[in-house]
C-alpha cells in the first residue's frame, strides 16, 4: 500500500486568535517572525485528513512571477489531480509543504524557502532568450499572507505568497516555461489581456481574483498599474502584530 501524501500544516487556534485575517495581508517587515512561529508550531499529517479538518491550515508557498506589465499566468488542465481547480486560471505557482531535509523547527524561513525552490523546479524550467538554461533568477521575496475562507479549498489552506520579478524580455532576460504540460499550460500574459479575462472573474482561481485585486500582479516600477487599477478593493484587515506600510 503506498503511504499517504505528509504535508506541513498550524493549528487555526495557534495564530491570530484563531481568528485568520481575511485576503490578501501584507507582512512588510514582520513576515520572518512570523514564519519562523509556523515552523516551530508547524508539523506534517497526512493530506488526506488535512482536507477534512478546517482546524488545520495547510501552508501553501505561493509564488508569482512577474516582469514589468506582464505576470506568468497558468491554466491547469484535467489531467491535475486537485479536480476543484481544473481550467482555472492562476497567476501563481505554489504547492504542499512535504517533509524534506531542513527541519521545521531549526530555520522556518529556510524550510518554507526550500520548499517553494522544489516546488518551481517541479512545475517550471527558467531559461534565457535563446532558450538555454538561466544562469540565474532572482530569489524570490516574501509578500504576504493569502487566506479565504468562505471556500472549500480556501478553508484550509493558508498561501504564503512570494514574487519573483524578472527584466523585460530580450537575448539575456530570463522568462519561465511549464515542465509538465500535460497537467497545465501557461506563459507570460500582459496585464492589459487579463484585465479584459478578468469581466469573467469565475474564469480565475480564488487566490488569483484575491491577488489580482490587491495588485499583486504588478511589478514594481511598472506601467501595469492601470490595467488593474479597476480592480482595487479596500486593503484586508491585518492580523496582530503586523504593522501597516507607512510609506506605502
Amino acid at each position: 500500500m503506498i503511504a499517504p501524501e505528509q504535508v506541513f500544516v498550524v493549528r487555526r487556534a495557534d495564530f491570530f486568535g484563531g481568528a485568520w485575517p481575511q485576503g490578501f495581508v501584507a507582512l512588510d517587515g514582520e513576515g520572518a517572525s512570523l514564519l519562523t512561529e509556523f515552523g516551530r508550531r508547524g508539523f506534517f499529517v497526512d493530506r488526506p485528513e488535512a482536507e477534512t479538518k478546517p482546524e488545520w491550515k495547510q501552508l501553501i508557498p505561493y509564488c508569482v512571477l512577474r516582469r514589468p506589465d506582464q505576470v506568468f499566468c497558468v491554466q491547469r488542465k484535467k489531467a491535475q489531480t486537485e479536480t476543484r481547480l481544473h481550467d482555472l486560471l492562476s497567476i501563481g505557482i505554489g504547492g504542499h509543504v512535504n517533509p524534506q531535509g531542513i527541519a521545521p523547527d531549526a530555520d522556518g524561513v529556510a524550510f518554507l524557502s526550500a520548499a517553494l525552490r522544489q516546488e518551481l523546479d517541479e512545475e517550471l524550467s527558467f531559461v534565457d532568450g535563446t532558450g538555454a538554461a538561466a544562469q540565474t533568477v532572482p530569489a524570490p521575496r516574501l509578500a504576504g499572507l493569502l487566506n479565504d475562507d468562505a471556500t472549500e479549498v480556501g478553508s484550509v489552506h493558508v498561501g504564503l505568497v512570494y514574487a519573483i520579478d524578472l527584466p523585460e524580455s530580450g537575448r539575456q532576460a530570463t522568462t519561465a516555461r511549464v515542465r509538465e504540460v500535460s497537467k497545465m499550460s501557461g506563459g507570460f500574459r500582459h496585464l492589459a489581456e487579463l484585465e479584459t479575462l478578468w469581466q469573467n472573474p469565475s474564469r480565475f482561481e480564488s487566490w488569483s481574483r484575491i491577488l489580482f485585486q490587491a495588485g499583486i500582479a504588478r511589478q514594481v516600477g511598472g506601467s501595469g498599474q492601470k490595467a488593474v487599477t479597476r480592480l482595487q478593493s479596500p486593503s484586508a484587515a491585518r492580523p496582530e502584530g503586523v504593522k501597516s506600510n507607512e510609506n506605502g
